[in-house]
């Protein structure tokens, strides 16, 4: 979580206008590592302090895969401070798809826009799970 002046550091969506946090963590990676380079491929920042897990989310949803039941995913929140934008993103294809952008935004500006998005046909799996963190939030900022 990137908070400024009541606001979150989160991609924006032009294409679903909706809003997701800067995260993924790969084999063998620990939370910090993740954030570390999750955080300069989203959104060319530098991570300068890794605060405490302030939210941790378990996704269950049905597995869109044919060899599993259960899709399932854990999500650690944690309040970091960051460096303003000094790379250029390093988008992954779909991120790139998407057409996400860094931006500053409201937490529950944020969950509107993607209560909205999530009425679309096809919208992103992810949104469900953005919407319940940033709830969660709007009442901290």
């Amino acid at each position: 979580m990137i908070w400024q002046g009541g606001q979150l550091g989160l991609l924006h969506s032009p294409r679903w206008g909706c809003y997701k946090f800067p995260g993924g963590v790969e084999p063998g990676e620990d939370h910090a590592a993740a954030l570390t380079r999750e955080l300069r491929e989203e959104t060319g920042a530098e991570l300068l302090e890794l605060g405490p897990c302030l939210l941790t989310v378990t996704e269950l949803a049905p597995a869109q895969e044919p060899e599993a039941e259960v899709f399932q995913m854990g999500s650690f929140c944690y309040a970091c401070q960051v460096t303003e934008a000094q790379h250029s993103p390093a988008l992954e294809t779909y991120e790139a798809e998407l057409g996400l952008e860094p931006c500053w935004v409201a937490p529950q500006v944020a969950a509107q826009a993607n209560a909205a998005a999530l009425r679309q046909p096809g919208s992103p799996r992810w949104i469900p799970r953005e919407i319940a963190v940033l709830r969660a939030l709007a009442g901290q900022a």
